[in-house]
C-alpha cells in the first residue's frame, strides 16, 4: 500500500513505529489462544471509566473509540485470538488519510529504508479483556500523536 509522504513523514516524526513495535511485542501471540475469544459485552464493561468505547453495527467486533479530536476516527476490530487491527480515518484539510497501524508502521520503515519487522505486519494479542483495553487506550493516544503531527506536516 502506498501512503501519501507527508503521512509517513508524520509517523516518523512520532516515533509511531517503535511505539508500535513496543506495543505488539509487550501484547503478543500466546501458544494455545487462537480460538478464545473474548466477548464484547466484557471489553465494553472493563472500558467503563477509562477509555469511550461504542460497539458497531454488523459483523465481526468492531468498536468505535470516542473522545477524540472530531477530524479523527479510530475503529478497533477484534480478530480471532483476540488480535487487534486498527482503521484509522484523519481529516486533514487538504485531503482523507485512511491507514492501519500495521501497514503505516512497516510503509515508514520502508519508506525510511530501514528493514521490515519479522512478521512484517505485527498486531498486539490480547488474552483478556483488560488487556484489550489498556492496548486499546495506548493505540488511541498513538492515533491522536499521529494526527496532531499530520496537521504540522500537511
Amino acid at each position: 500500500m502506498n501512503y501519501d509522504l507527508s503521512l509517513l513523514e508524520a509517523a516518523n516524526n512520532v516515533s509511531l513505529c517503535s511505539a508500535y513495535y513496543e506495543l505488539c511485542n509487550n501484547y503478543p501471540h500466546i501458544p494455545g489462544s487462537g480460538s478464545k475469544k473474548t466477548p464484547f459485552k466484557e471489553i465494553l464493561a472493563a472500558a467503563e471509566g477509562i477509555i469511550i468505547l461504542s460497539k458497531l453495527r454488523g459483523p465481526g467486533t468492531v468498536f468505535q473509540v470516542g473522545d477524540l479530536p472530531e477530524w479523527v476516527s479510530l475503529n478497533i476490530i477484534i480478530q480471532s485470538g483476540g488480535q487487534v487491527e486498527t482503521d484509522i480515518i484523519i481529516q486533514h484539510p487538504q485531503q482523507e488519510y485512511r491507514a492501519t497501524f500495521a501497514i503505516l508502521s512497516n510503509e515508514t520503515l520502508k519508506n525510511s529504508g530501514l528493514s521490515e519487522p519479522n512478521p512484517g505486519y505485527p498486531r498486539p494479542i490480547c488474552a483478556s479483556a483488560n488487556d484489550m483495553v489498556i492496548v486499546i487506550a495506548r493505540l488511541r493516544e498513538l492515533t491522536i500523536a499521529l494526527a496532531k503531527a499530520v496537521l504540522n506536516v500537511g
